[in-house]
């Protein structure tokens, strides 16, 4: 028998390999994000990942 959240993950999946993750962000940073998203014509999630991308690549180079 299957776990019930296995079943409710997946259930989730996505065709692009995209998974959900909860993070939490002050009123500010997520009021300049959407601005930003409607600004460029993106969504949001797309300049997030963009910016923790190049937080990771930064971040690797500096060790």
């Amino acid at each position: 028998m299957r776990n019930p959240r296995e079943k409710a993950s997946s259930a989730r999946k996505r065709a692009d390999g995209r998974r959900q993750m909860l993070i939490y962000l002050s009123r500010e940073v997520i009021t300049e994000l959407k601005q930003a998203a409607i600004d460029q014509e993106r969504p949001a999630y797309e300049l997030a990942e963009e910016a923790i991308r190049d937080w990771l690549l930064r971040d690797k180079r500096n060790k």
